[in-house]
């Protein structure tokens, strides 16, 4: 098995004692997979993903990244492997400008100014938003402060993606970047998202979620092109696949 991988097994999850959001959720993502994450409003998806990450803790069943539990003790070792795309981009941004906020995370690593001023510059160069390095945050747009947040993780070059609605707030010209930017990624990405489209171009496995259950775990193109099963759990077709063009 490769080192890149996360397990989850039979995890139930709740923020009130008795009202659970996620309900035996278990499956195994390796380091090649591309995976969509879909269904309702409210489903669910959200949650499970902070939950990979560490930042819901009291569950049950046992959450696994690169064999290394997601636990208190464990926590910053598990944050090392994972980069994590907040839906909220103000939840993620706290910095003056555009190259202090991606710069953050390298320097308290550690690493030296000049390994942090490269690492900056590439992930600018990655998202397609140098001309933004020296720009306050409080004067971007929502798609631009979306695209620094996406910079923020790949400054840190991490194994493991983990994505809230990505696309939301970008125009046609960044959505299209942003497709790029996760098809060039070569380990792991779990993406949540309502834009169907963008799950099709970037992810090959979708898990499909009800009621906080997984309900489905197959191809992409075959969730997505299951009129009836999109429809039970009130969503549609990709537009592509309604004959519009995106």
């Amino acid at each position: 098995m490769s080192h890149i991988h996360i397990d989850v097994e039979n995890v139930s999850f709740g923020y009130e004692k008795g009202k659970e959001i996620l309900k035996d959720i278990s499956f195994h993502a390796g380091e090649n997979d591309s995976i969509g994450l879909v269904g309702a409003n409210g489903v669910g998806k959200s949650t499970l993903l902070k939950l990979l990450v560490g930042l819901n803790m009291n569950f049950s069943g046992s959450i696994r990244v690169e064999e290394i539990p997601v636990e208190q003790k464990t926590l910053s070792l598990v944050r090392e492997k994972i980069g994590y795309v907040f839906q909220d981009s103000d939840s993620q941004l706290f910095m003056s400008t555009a190259y202090e906020d991606i710069a953050f995370a390298p320097r308290n690593y550690g690493f030296s100014e000049q390994e942090v001023e490269h690492r900056v510059e590439n992930a600018l160069k990655m998202t397609g938003i140098a001309h933004l390095k020296d720009k306050h945050i409080y004067k971007m747009s929502g798609g631009e402060k979306k695209l620094v947040s996406i910079a923020t993780i790949l400054s840190m070059t991490p194994d493991i993606i983990l994505m809230d609605e990505p696309s939301i707030a970008l125009d046609p010209k960044n959505r299209r970047n942003l497709i790029c930017i996760l098809n060039s990624f070569e380990h792991l990405k779990i993406i949540a998202s309502h834009d169907l489209d963008m799950i099709l171009d970037t992810c090959k496995r979708t898990i499909l979620m009800r009621d906080g259950k997984i309900i489905c775990d197959r191809p992409t193109e075959e969730i997505l092109s299951n009129r009836r099963l999109l429809e039970e759990n009130s969503l549609e077709l990709p537009l592509c696949m309604q004959g519009f063009s995106i």
